[in-house]
């Protein structure tokens, strides 16, 4: 289990040496983004009020409604990032009508970022593009609490539907990493296992290994059929032991 354990630290090093030597360039948007996503990663409660904020932010339709949201998600954070956020505020209150159009297009445009499309056609469109770019992808599904076992059945048919269809679409893709090709399987699937078991929980973990292995192992004997690689993707805090 230790020598395991060693070469997973040892290949997610390699990973994180790899990405620090290719960063974004500072003025381009992508680099903007990815600095500022860097910044909010120090902070947990403005990286929660920010995500909180993009996800609101479809349902507001009138600019002072984006700018008192903006205002009530980050006026009281008591962080580095108050100030600016504080001045950001002033600012476009005095000229809501542009202030509005422009947060929301940049936060869109954020979002594009990390959610590449509606469906499987969609994203396959982005990847695609990521391809000829000689970019790697890891593919997740938006969401991850489940209240009911019959989420997590929906979960799992959409996980193994869209490892067919990444498998299927890739087919005659080339690493576009060359050399390093064996850390980057060229289909990778994010998949959130508190997706698949709505009674997940870290004080019973015998039992939701139990309920979790009838899901996961159809979705990796079919991964290692098509040579893909399945990420396992614990974002909540909460089910960490």
């Amino acid at each position: 289990m230790r020598s395991l354990q060693s070469d997973v630290e040892q290949r997610g090093t390699r990973i994180f040496e790899l990405v620090d030597k290719h960063p974004e360039r500072l003025f381009s948007k992508a680099g903007f983004y990815q600095r500022l996503m860097a910044l909010s990663m120090h902070d947990e409660r403005f990286k929660t009020q920010l995500f909180r904020f993009v996800a609101v932010l479809p349902s507001l339709r009138r600019p002072s409604e984006i700018i008192q949201h903006l205002e009530e998600y980050f006026s009281d954070s008591n962080d580095g990032f108050s100030p600016l956020v504080g001045m950001g505020v002033r600012v476009a209150r005095l000229v809501p009508w542009i202030s509005a159009p422009v947060l929301r297009w940049n936060v869109s445009e954020m979002a594009r970022q990390f959610i590449a499309g509606r469906n499987a056609h969609d994203v396959i469109a982005i990847l695609r593009k990521r391809q000829a770019q000689k970019i790697g992808f890891t593919v997740d599904v938006l969401g991850e609490a489940v209240v009911s076992e019959a989420e997590t059945d929906g979960y799992a048919a959409l996980y193994g539907d869209l490892l067919e269809k990444l498998a299927h679409e890739t087919r005659d893709w080339t690493d576009p990493l060359g050399k390093n090709a064996e850390l980057f399987p060229i289909v990778n699937l994010s998949v959130k296992v508190s997706a698949l078991y709505s009674q997940i929980s870290p004080a019973a973990p015998a039992d939701a290994i139990a309920h979790l292995s009838t899901k996961l192992r159809p979705l990796l004997r079919r991964a290692r059929e098509l040579g893909a690689f399945i990420n396992f993707d614990m974002e909540s805090y909460a089910l960490k032991n």
